[in-house]
């Protein structure tokens, strides 16, 4: 009974202290960071946790910086758990995860390998319409006020000027688990060259929501 009775203790002085670290990670996200001269650059945190206790979060939630700065986020997650970093300026440009294609009614899709217990999702009753998904939300990319796209590099770096209308990290994942999906990335630095308030949130988990303002 005594062996018992501190085990239960030990273990609930665990997971109190988990708590207590969890929530002051939470509260510590609330709080606007401020990059302390015109040459540092902030660390963001996209996502965080373990496997029973996963943080859908930034951290910190909300930060301000000069022209010219940067914000490096990644993703300090024990499990392969991914996140986006996603700046909408114009409404029009949300991409979704998924999204039908049409494709010839002769195509024919292989798994890989070919013993794989996998195969192509098509829209029932059209042999026609694979739901695939969107790289548009899967890798780092741009869309610029003309409506160009533009596909970056995986851990790209890319410099703001506030007139584009679609800019995202692609999937993040923390460092060495981003082989789980290939073309991955597991980090993202925007260098934000004009004034303003940039709001951003995580594709995968729309209500994980951030902000940068730049001064």
């Amino acid at each position: 009974m005594y062996k018992i009775t501190t085990l239960v203790i030990i273990v609930t002085i665990a997971a109190v202290t988990f708590a207590i670290t969890a929530i002051g990670t939470m509260v510590a996200s609330n709080e606007v960071v401020y990059a302390s001269d015109s040459n540092s650059s902030i660390l963001a945190h996209a996502g965080g946790g373990n496997a029973t206790d996963m943080l859908s979060i930034f951290a910190p939630q909300d930060i301000q910086v000069n022209v010219g700065q940067n914000v490096t986020w990644d993703n300090p997650s024990t499990v392969a758990e991914p996140h986006t970093v996603t700046f909408v300026l114009d409404n029009k440009t949300t991409a979704d995860i998924v999204s039908p294609f049409s494709v010839p009614n002769s195509t024919q899709f292989m798994p890989i390998p070919p013993t794989a217990n996998s195969e192509p999702l098509k829209v029932p009753g059209k042999d026609n319409v694979v739901i695939a998904a969107n790289a548009r939300s899967y890798l780092p990319a741009v869309i610029d006020e003309q409506g160009k796209v533009t596909h970056l590099a995986p851990n790209a770096t890319y410099s703001i000027t506030g007139n584009e209308k679609y800019i995202n990290s692609g999937w993040l994942l923390p460092k060495g688990q981003e082989q789980a999906y290939p073309g991955s990335s597991t980090t993202f630095t925007v260098t934000f060259q004009k004034a303003g308030t940039y709001k951003y949130f995580c594709g995968l988990h729309p209500w994980m929501m951030g902000s940068v303002t730049v001064k």
